[in-house]
C-alpha cells in the first residue's frame, strides 16, 4: 500500500463553501467549551460515553473518568496527541526523544506499555504486534478532538481484552461542527512547520460532510553529549467525516489516510554487531474507512452497528509489518421498566499479518510470518436503581475468544452513591485479560551486550568479557490477568470548586517474565562471547496501589486553576528486586494548570508538571532517571472574530532534560530541549 501525497493537495484545494452553524446542544455544552467556564450543573452534566458503552452524565459514573475538552488541549499548547494526555489526572506522559512516547496509567509504562486501550471513535489504535499504541504512527490532528475520555482503571468488561489499567476514547467532532474552513499554523524552534486545513458544508438540512489535511515536521533534538540526534519526525494525512440524520436513523462514514517517518540512531551493541549507532528510519502507512449507523425505536431502544477496514504498513530496522483488519460490533441499548438500564452486544474482528524479521537476519527471527486471526466477543452490562437517585449497581461482563487462545471472561461489579446533586462515592470490582501479542509468541532476537562480571578464556579466539541474551518468543504464551478494586469520592463544593479522589488496588498475576532456558553457551566467534539463552513466559505476580486526587478552582470569572496529584506503589511477590515491570513507573506525578483572562481578546496559560525518578530496565539491571520539574507558557491574542494568534513556549525551567529510555531496542540518548513556536487559526 503506497499512500499519495496527492491526496493531501486534493483536499488543501477544495473550493471554500459557506460556513456551517453549531447546533445547540441540550444541556448548553458546545463541543469547544471550557470546563472551567461551565456552571456547577453544566458541569457534572458533561456527557460521557466510554465508562458503560452509553451517554451519561459525568455525575453518574462508577469510574475515575476524566474529560478533556477541545478547549482544554487549546489552551495547553499541546502539540500532539500525547501531550494532550498529560492533561487527565494519573496519566503519566514520558518523551523518549522528539517523535516517541511512553504513556501509561497506574504504572507498567515505558516504550512498549501494554496495558493501556486507546481508541479513535471506536476503532482500536491498538498494535498486536506487541499489544500497545506506536504514538508516532497515530498522529491524530488535535483541531479534529471534539473531547478525550480517559478512564482510569478496567474497562475490560465493556470494550474487551487489554484495556487492563485504562481506556483512552479519543471523539473527534461531528461534521457539523466544521464551520466552514479551518487553517491553523505552527512553527518555532522544536515544531518547524505545521500546517492544518479543513472544510466544512451542509449538503442538506442533516447531512454534513467535513474533509481534512495535515501536514507536520518536527526537527531532531540533542543527545545527551550536546551532539546532534536523529529524532526527526514528519507526519502527512488527509480524511473526511460524514455525518447524517434522517428520522429516527443517524449514520456516520469517515476515513483517513497517512503516512509517517520517525528517525533514530540504533544502539544495539552484541558481541558481534558493530556498537556503531546505525542509523535509520521507521516508516508507517495506514488507511481506514469506518461506517456507524444508529437506530432510536422509540420505545427507549436503541440500536448501533459499527464496522471499519484498516491497511497498514510499518517497516523499521528489526523488521516490517503488513497488517489488514476488519471489525464489526453489533449493541443494544434498552430501558427495562423504570430502573433497570441494559446494554449488550457482539462483535467479530479479522486481522490478516505478515511479519518479517531484518532482511539480513541480524536482530530478529519470525517463526511464523504470515498469520490470521479471528477474535469472537460478546458482552452485556446492566444499571439497577436499588433507591432512584440514590444507589446504583452496575454488573457487567465479557467474554472474548481469539481462535488460538483460551477464552478471556471479564466480570465487573459496580456501586454508585450519590447522596446529593453535587457528591458522589463509588466501588468498583472488576477483571481484566491482556492477551498474547504477536511478538511474544512468534518472534525471538538478540538483546544488548552486556559485561561479564570477569573475563572467561576462550582460546584460541581470545577472551571472551560479554554475555548476550537470546530472547526466544513461546507460541504458548497465555493471558495476563488483572484483580481490581477501586474506589472513589468525587464533590462540587460550590460553582467555584469540584475535587475527585480515587484509590485502587490491583493484584496482576501470570505477568509476563523472561526466564532462563538453558545454561550459558560459548559462542566461538571473533570476539568470542557467551549466550544465555531465554523465553518469554507467564509468572511473575505484582500489586499496585496508588491514591489520586485532583481539583477545579475558579476564584474570579477571569482566573481558574487546576491541580491534580497521582501515587503509585508498586510490589512484587516473586522477586525482590525492579523487574520490566517497573520501568517507566514513577512513583508520584504533580500538575498545576491556571489561566488568566486578561482582557476579552488577550489570554495566558501556565502549565506546571513534575515526575518522581523513574527506571529502566531491559532484562538486566536499568539506570535511574532522576526527578525533573517542566513549566509550560501561553500567550493567546484573540486579533478578530476569525483569527487567533498565540505563542507557546515548553519545558521553560530548563535547556534540556532527560524523561526516559528507548529499551529495550536501545538508542543514543536525547534529551528533552526548551522550545518555542508561534500559532495561527483562522475560521472563515
Amino acid at each position: 500500500m503506497k499512500l499519495k501525497p496527492r491526496l493531501l493537495a486534493l483536499a488543501l484545494a477544495l473550493t471554500p463553501l459557506p460556513a456551517l452553524s453549531t447546533p445547540p446542544d441540550p444541556a448548553g455544552i458546545t463541543p469547544d467549551a471550557d470546563l472551567f467556564e461551565l456552571s456547577l450543573e453544566q458541569l457534572m452534566d458533561v456527557v460521557v460515553t466510554s465508562v458503560s458503552k452509553r451517554s451519561q452524565p459525568l455525575s453518574s459514573t462508577a469510574a475515575a473518568v476524566h474529560v478533556i475538552s477541545a478547549e482544554d488541549i487549546r489552551r495547553s499548547g499541546a502539540a500532539n496527541l500525547p501531550e494532550a494526555l498529560r492533561l487527565a489526572p494519573g496519566v503519566h506522559v514520558a518523551r523518549f526523544s522528539n517523535n516517541r512516547w511512553s504513556v501509561s496509567i497506574r504504572g507498567f509504562g515505558g516504550r512498549y506499555a501494554n496495558k493501556l486501550l486507546v481508541l479513535q471513535d471506536g476503532r482500536s489504535l491498538y498494535s498486536p504486534v506487541y499489544s500497545g499504541v506506536f504514538w508516532e504512527f497515530n498522529d491524530i490532528p488535535l483541531e479534529l478532538v471534539e473531547r478525550i475520555e480517559v478512564v482510569r482503571g478496567p474497562g475490560a468488561s465493556i470494550w474487551g481484552a487489554n484495556a487492563v489499567n485504562g481506556v483512552i476514547n479519543i471523539i473527534t467532532r461531528n461534521a457539523a461542527d466544521a464551520r466552514g474552513t479551518q487553517l491553523s499554523a505552527s512553527a518555532g524552534t522544536t515544531l518547524r512547520g505545521s500546517l492544518f486545513a479543513s472544510h466544512g458544508v451542509a449538503l442538506s438540512e442533516g447531512t454534513h460532510l467535513e474533509v481534512h489535511a495535515k501536514s507536520q515536521y518536527v526537527e531532531p533534538s540533542s543527545t545527551t553529549e550536546a551532539g546532534p540526534a536523529r529524532d526527526f519526525w514528519r507526519t502527512r494525512q488527509a480524511g473526511f467525516r460524514l455525518d447524517g440524520k434522517s428520522g429516527a436513523d443517524t449514520f456516520r462514514l469517515q476515513g483517513s489516510a497517512r503516512d509517517s517517518v520517525a528517525g533514530d540512531h540504533f544502539m544495539q551493541r552484541t558481541a558481534d554487531i558493530d556498537a556503531a549507532a546505525r542509523d535509520y528510519n521507521s516508516v508507517s502507512e495506514l488507511a481506514y474507512l469506518l461506517g456507524r449507523w444508529e437506530h432510536d425505536a422509540g420505545d427507549g431502544t436503541l440500536h448501533s452497528l459499527q464496522a471499519y477496514a484498516e491497511k497498514s504498513r510499518l517497516d523499521i530496522l528489526v523488521g516490517s509489518e503488513r497488517r489488514s483488519t476488519f471489525d464489526i460490533e453489533y449493541q443494544q441499548q434498552q430501558r427495562l421498566g423504570a430502573r433497570v438500564d441494559f446494554v449488550w452486544g457482539g462483535g467479530w474482528r479479522h486481522t490478516r499479518d505478515e511479519i518479517l524479521g531484518d532482511t539480513e537476519g541480524r536482530y530478529v527471527r519470525i517463526d511464523n510470518t504470515r498469520d490470521q486471526a479471528d477474535l469472537f466477543s460478546l458482552f452485556a452490562q446492566g444499571e439497577f436503581a436499588l433507591v432512584p437517585e440514590r444507589w446504583a449497581l452496575i454488573l457487567g461482563a465479557r467474554a472474548d475468544l481469539r481462535d488460538d487462545a483460551k477464552l478471556a471472561f471479564q466480570p465487573n461489579a459496580r456501586v454508585l452513591f450519590t447522596p446529593d446533586k453535587t457528591h458522589s462515592l463509588w466501588a468498583s470490582l472488576a477483571r481484566g485479560v491482556r492477551t498474547a501479542s504477536r511478538a511474544e509468541q512468534s518472534v525471538s532476537g538478540t538483546l544488548p551486550a552486556a559485561p561479564l562480571p570477569y573475563p572467561i578464556p576462550m582460546p584460541p579466539l581470545g577472551t571472551a568479557t560479554d554475555f548476550v541474551t537470546q530472547l526466544d518468543g513461546n507460541p504458548g504464551f497465555g493471558h495476563e490477568y488483572l484483580d481490581a478494586l477501586d474506589l472513589g469520592w468525587r464533590a462540587a463544593w460550590s460553582p467555584a470548586l469540584s475535587t475527585e479522589v480515587a484509590a485502587y488496588h490491583y493484584r496482576y498475576d501470570d505477568l509476563r517474565h523472561a526466564r532462563p532456558s538453558g545454561n550459558p553457551e560459548p559462542i566461538f566467534a571473533r570476539p568470542p562471547y557467551l549466550a544465555q539463552p531465554v523465553q518469554l513466559g507467564t509468572t511473575e505476580q505484582a500489586r499496585v496501589s496508588g491514591v489520586e486526587f485532583s481539583a477545579h478552582w475558579r476564584p474570579t470569572d477571569a482566573w481558574d486553576l487546576a491541580a491534580s496529584l497521582a501515587l503509585n506503589h508498586m510490589g512484587h511477590s516473586s522477586v525482590d528486586r525492579r523487574s520490566e515491570f517497573s520501568e517507566g513507573t514513577p512513583e508520584r506525578i504533580f500538575t498545576l494548570r491556571t489561566g488568566y483572562a486578561i482582557s476579552p481578546a488577550l489570554q495566558w496559560d501556565a502549565w506546571l508538571r513534575h515526575s518522581s525518578a523513574l527506571y529502566t530496565y531491559s532484562f538486566q539491571a536499568g539506570r535511574q532517571i532522576d526527578p525533573h520539574w517542566t513549566l509550560d507558557m501561553r500567550l493567546g491574542w484573540k486579533a478578530s472574530r476569525d483569527l487567533e494568534i498565540s505563542i507557546v513556549g515548553q519545558n521553560l525551567l530548563d535547556r534540556r532534560h532527560l524523561e526516559a529510555i528507548n529499551e529495550p531496542l536501545p538508542s543514543i540518548l536525547t534529551e528533552i530541549e526548551r522550545c518555542v513556536y508561534l500559532r495561527a487559526d483562522w475560521r472563515l
